[in-house]
């Protein structure tokens, strides 16, 4: 099945045991690759199943759940990511609620580029 390369980029490692990837319950990928940064940041390279690449959109967001990257479905009608996009994700689905809450009135994509760039820069 072919595939569709992003990246995910974590504030903190969130120590992942399991290479796949869930959308409620439903195996939509795997994690590929593992980057860490000597601050403890993580970027995750994730192939997203052919079936499943709607699902990456530009406020599109992963979070850690018992231990599987989970995807955090947008319900709006933002545009699709382009492959090889960088999606913010977070160690815990209520630091990603948060995240959500605290941006209320921004719009979430935004606010995601930032923490990304704010993460990579570390990579440096």
């Amino acid at each position: 099945m072919p595939k569709n390369f992003y990246y995910v980029v974590f504030e903190e490692n969130p120590n992942i045991n399991n290479i796949m990837i869930y959308s409620k319950g439903i195996e939509i990928g795997k994690i590929l690759d593992q980057d860490l940064s000597k601050e403890d940041k993580l970027i995750l390279t994730i192939a997203i199943n052919s079936d499943y690449k709607d699902l990456i959109k530009s406020d599109t967001l992963f979070y850690i759940d018992e231990n599987n990257l989970s995807i955090k479905v947008s319900d709006t009608t933002a545009e699709l990511l382009p492959e090889k996009s960088y999606i913010l994700g977070f160690t815990t689905q209520t630091k990603l609620i948060w995240f959500k809450t605290k941006n209320t009135f921004k719009d979430i994509s935004t606010a995601a580029q930032t923490e990304i760039q704010n993460i990579l820069e570390s990579f440096k």
